[in-house]
């Protein structure tokens, strides 16, 4: 079967509690499944986590501890990173880092050097943070509000830099209803020159997210798990092939 034209992000970082076997199976099925990136969250939990959640006490794997102290054992370290580089390296699938913060995009640039960044949708009025990856990358995927893509924008026409903005529209909630997609932002997007769009799905299962096939727009990112999660917008190793399937029949049927 074809490639669909419309690109399919896979987004493995839920839940994954920096556990290398989990990751590593989430990239493997990524590539099997035909996705054209992986996207994976890094954050500075001190910063992303607010004061008065921080040392509220959760169960996790590692037993009942303050909610900071499971973040930041649920980060890709160093180690990790350096096995996910060399994996992606090995077959052949490119990553999108998403930050959340200056701290976790300095990070990522250091430690792995890459020129492509994400602003995760939690930072997306984070002025600093807009600034900062416009300043330190080069392929740049935002969402947020106009005046910081305007600002954006903007500031990337500095002559000495050649950047490429990809602009993504997302439901706020996660999962949303039908309601709640707000499909005309992708249309508000086309409409700005030299930019692609795409769309973060959060739907449940596989529609109405890969019907926006018919938007004609450049990718859509879905989220991709293992065989059971608790988060019904979280796919299945199936479930994200089936997706890949559906958006290529769509293409199709759009001509």
């Amino acid at each position: 079967m074809s490639k669909q034209d419309t690109e399919l992000y896979a987004n493995i970082s839920i839940g994954h509690e920096n556990d290398w076997e989990c990751i590593k199976s989430r990239i493997i099925a990524a590539a099997q499944c035909n996705a054209d990136a992986i996207v994976l969250s890094k954050s500075t939990p001190h910063l992303a986590i607010q004061p008065n959640k921080q040392y509220v006490k959760i169960d996790s794997k590692w037993g009942t501890l303050p909610y900071i102290d499971v973040a930041i054992k649920s980060e890709v370290d160093e180690l990790t990173c350096h096995k996910i580089m060399r994996l992606i390296e090995d077959i052949g699938i490119p990553i999108i880092w998403s930050v959340t913060d200056c701290t976790a995009a300095e990070w990522i640039k250091r430690i792995t050097g890459t020129d492509t960044i994400k602003v995760h949708y939690d930072s997306r009025d984070d002025l600093s943070l807009v600034t900062f990856v416009a300043d330190s990358f080069q392929y740049i995927t935002y969402g947020g509000n106009d005046e910081l893509i305007d600002y954006l924008l903007k500031r990337l026409v500095k002559p000495k830099f050649k950047k490429r903005v990809k602009l993504l529209h997302s439901a706020n909630k996660f999962p949303p209803t039908i309601e709640e997609l707000n499909l005309d932002v992708l249309e508000a997007y086309k409409s700005r020159p030299h930019v692609r769009v795409g769309y973060e799905g959060r739907c449940e299962g596989l529609f109405p997210d890969c019907a926006v096939v018919f938007k004609n727009i450049d990718f859509i990112e879905k989220f991709l798990g293992d065989e059971e999660s608790d988060n019904p917008a979280v796919l299945s190793h199936k479930e994200f092939y089936d997706f890949f399937i559906n958006m290529n029949q769509l293409e199709i049927a759009n001509g």
